[in-house]
């Protein structure tokens, strides 16, 4: 047999989210006789630490990158690495992947990958990045082109943002698409389902952390004005709690009587049901990478009301997706709630061609990443 190719995927935290949702896709897909999946991360102990390691990877903690922390860390990591012996370093950590893959070259790895998830960086669009940061991002940029030697990202907004438009056109360059699990949604598709909301109110979901970016606030201002208009529809909130800005939200709906209109459900393992009990689905982010919920929510068949802040490349092309401007206002989104609850699911025939075409399962995502890992191996 071969000797395994070692890969260590460096993401931040191994907490529940986006990233971590793909590269856990990557390692449960894997074949585990040809790769060997490892992890870094900052906590502790990892939301996914027990089933990386049931699955035969490692978590390993090295300090976070905050204040007087990042020399610590590169050290950290340089050991990890050497130590290791990877034969691939997979980062996933945007601007700061500069100095991941500056680390990994000076340990000696002669395939670093690099991989783009987002086309914007700070809190909020309306917030301008300060000018420290600017330079900071400047500076790890220069690190990426110099270091990486396979650029990857989900998007085509997030690729030309980190890398830059000639990048884009090397053959070095990779465009894989985020990925979910479609089999939760399209094994079960359009079943009934019974108990917990479902009663006379029609429910919109939206999944999401409780940040600004996420722009829940803005989901309780269309809340009141369905409210007024006298429409039985119900947002039911997915994310998790307990920071100031899920405060804020919570504020909103008490001042204006919303607790039975918008429902904070926090973190939950029943999305896939969620969304067969609701009729449409919301995202009104400030901005995303490639968000995995949408893809999810398409692969419910439910009709999608979205802000145009990210690569349309995500819409499965089959009618369900409507895109509007955060600037038209609450009323014209109210008006599009609307009109998504009344439409029909999509047809499952047409849901599951668009996953098959655009490679939008778990499946292929790791198939394609595994496929370049070996390509690599090869130079």
């Amino acid at each position: 047999m071969d000797k395994k190719i070692k890969v260590l995927i460096i993401v931040g935290t191994m907490s529940v989210g986006g990233i971590q949702n793909q590269v856990m896709h990557l390692l449960r897909q894997a074949d585990k006789n040809r790769f060997q999946i490892d992890f870094t991360t900052t906590e502790a102990h990892s939301f996914y630490q027990d089933e990386i390691e049931s699955l035969g990877g490692r978590c390993i903690h090295i300090p976070s990158t905050e204040g007087k922390h990042f020399l610590r860390y590169c050290r950290a990591l340089y050991r990890v690495i050497k130590d290791g012996k990877y034969d691939i370093v997979h980062s996933h950590e945007l601007f700061h992947s500069g100095m991941v893959l500056l680390t990994a070259r000076l340990a000696g790895v002669k395939r670093r990958f690099v991989h783009a998830h987002n086309w914007f960086d700070g809190v909020s669009l309306n917030e301008k990045v300060p000018v420290k940061r600017r330079v900071y991002n400047r500076i790890m940029q220069r690190l990426i082109q110099r270091n990486a030697t396979d650029f990857l990202a989900c998007s085509s907004w997030a690729g030309k943002f980190l890398y830059g438009e000639k990048t884009v056109q090397r053959n070095n360059y990779h465009l894989i698409y985020n990925s979910v699990d479609t089999s939760k949604f399209i094994d079960k598709y359009g079943e009934a389902e019974t108990g917990e909301f479902c009663d006379d109110w029609i429910n919109v979901i939206q999944v999401g952390r409780f940040t600004p970016v996420k722009n829940q606030l803005f989901t309780a201002e269309v809340a009141k004005i369905l409210k007024e208009r006298g429409k039985k529809i119900r947002f039911l909130c997915v994310g998790n709690e307990g920071n100031d800005y899920e405060q804020l939200v919570r504020s909103a709906i008490r001042e204006n009587q919303l607790d039975e209109h918008v429902l904070l459900l926090g973190i939950r393992k029943d999305v896939d049901a969620l969304m067969r009990k609701s009729s449409a689905f919301f995202l009104p982010s400030q901005y995303e990478g490639m968000p995995l919920v949408l893809i999810e929510a398409q692969a419910s068949g439910l009709p999608c009301v979205v802000a145009d802040t990210f690569s349309r490349e995500v819409d499965f092309g089959i009618g369900l997706v409507d895109w509007l401007n955060l600037e038209e206002g609450a009323k014209s989104w109210a008006d599009a709630v609307i009109r998504a609850v009344e439409k029909n699911r999509a047809d499952k025939a047409d849901v599951v061609d668009a996953i098959n075409k655009y490679g939008f399962d778990s499946a292929i995502f790791a198939e394609r990443l595994c496929a370049l890992y070996e390509e690599s191996m090869t130079r």
